[in-house]
């Protein structure tokens, strides 16, 4: 008797030189693409901090009407600190602290209270607080963020500080 063996099929698969083209051509896109990738994570991780920065003004703010009393937001390069200063003394009691993205910070330390109502203290002070990349110069490709607190209590992060007014 006779035994039925299917038919063999050809190996299937690819040949060094397409394996060899097919590489030559990522790599010729991912050249092209290097310049605007690291752009990219240069903006990620300025919209990171400036996002992490608005969070921690919006908690000092909450913080303040939670309390009924003062609380101040004090940033200094890429410290962010959060502190209920109802205990009294010029430092009072630490809330929070946080760490902003890699060299990410501000140029000049800045603080700001919040009241019991949650406007900034004096009533009508309005706070620009910029963020910067050491080594970086903001421009229309490469976004620093700036978070604004009006006079009123309104906490807002403008995703260009070179466009906020």
């Amino acid at each position: 008797m006779r035994q039925l063996r299917p038919p063999r099929r050809a190996l299937r698969g690819l040949t060094l030189i397409e394996l060899m083209a097919t590489l030559a051509i990522v790599a010729i896109l991912l050249g092209m693409a290097v310049p605007y990738l690291s752009d990219y994570i240069t903006n990620a991780r300025l919209r990171e901090g400036g996002n992490a920065l608005l969070g921690e003004a919006l908690y000092a703010q909450a913080e303040a009407i939670k309390r009924n009393a003062t609380t101040r937001l004090a940033v200094s390069g890429s410290t962010v600190t959060v502190r209920d200063m109802s205990s009294g003394g010029d430092d009072g009691t630490l809330l929070r602290t946080r760490l902003l993205s890699e060299n990410v910070g501000v140029a000049n330390a800045v603080q700001v209270d919040f009241g019991s109502r949650g406007t900034p203290l004096p009533f009508g002070t309005a706070v620009a607080i910029d963020l910067l990349k050491t080594g970086v110069t903001c421009s229309a490709e490469l976004r620093c963020p700036g978070l604004r607190i009006d006079g009123g209590g309104g906490v807002r992060l403008c995703g260009n500080q070179l466009d906020c007014s």
